[in-house]
């Protein structure tokens, strides 16, 4: 093993390192999105008020009619806001699911040419040493 070979390695090394972190940093922006999302569906369903109200017999004679009516347009409100996030959701799923193979094959070729950098910075070594 010589110098150059050494340095070529170095080089890819840097490069596959460069290429592992853009491709991390993809899907951690995705993951973050879809993080996002789910908290936003998960808020809008703690959010929702029942549209029963009682009395004190437990009857529902006490519930104010434009109360009713303004919660059933909440309830409408929440369901098509549900009903695009998750769309959304089912979008930014499908792009985390096909960008999770191109990072793990960055992290593994990364991976690999450190090892293989390492691997040839030892090797070089010792030729030297055993030279000198």
């Amino acid at each position: 093993m010589d110098r150059r070979q050494v340095d070529a390695l170095q080089r890819l090394a840097a490069l596959s390192a460069m290429k592992r972190e853009a491709e991390l940093a993809k899907l951690a922006a995705v993951a973050r999105s879809r993080n996002r999302l789910k908290s936003a569906l998960a808020t809008l369903k703690t959010t929702e008020a029942p549209l029963q109200g009682s009395d004190e017999e437990g009857n529902g004679a006490g519930v104010d009619p434009a109360m009713v009516a303004a919660r059933l347009a909440h309830r409408r409100w929440i369901e098509n806001r549900q009903s695009r996030l998750n769309q959304q959701l089912a979008a930014i799923t499908a792009d985390w699911l096909r960008q999770r193979p191109a990072a793990a094959k960055a992290f593994g070729r990364a991976e690999v040419m450190e090892t293989l950098r390492d691997r040839a910075r030892t090797a070089y070594r010792e030729a030297r040493d055993k030279e000198r």
